[in-house]
């Protein structure tokens, strides 16, 4: 069962990394400066994501390592015992 949710969180967490990644865009911030002596003109684009996608991101991330630790987790193996092996039924006829 840990497995199952494991494999669920970290291909969840892929998939709503991609489509965010897809749908959210940088904004496109452009800084031009000229120097007056010499007359070059230099061009800074920025690109900067919005908050959103930043949150988005740190939430897939975590909810990838919990998958990632689910699928590595190893389940307790429990010893099948019979209700009938207990002392005081076994004295009784």
């Amino acid at each position: 069962m840990k497995r199952a949710i494991g494999i669920f969180l970290t291909l969840s967490s892929l998939l709503t990394y991609l489509i965010v990644d897809m749908f959210y865009d940088p904004v496109k911030e452009t800084i031009t400066t000229t120097d007056m002596e010499s007359g070059v003109t230099t061009v800074t684009v920025h690109y900067q994501y919005p908050l959103m996608f930043w949150v988005i991101c740190f939430i897939s991330i975590i909810s990838f390592i919990l998958g990632i630790y689910f699928i590595l987790a190893k389940e307790k193996l429990y010893e099948e015992c019979s209700l009938c092996d207990t002392p005081e039924y076994t004295s009784i006829k």
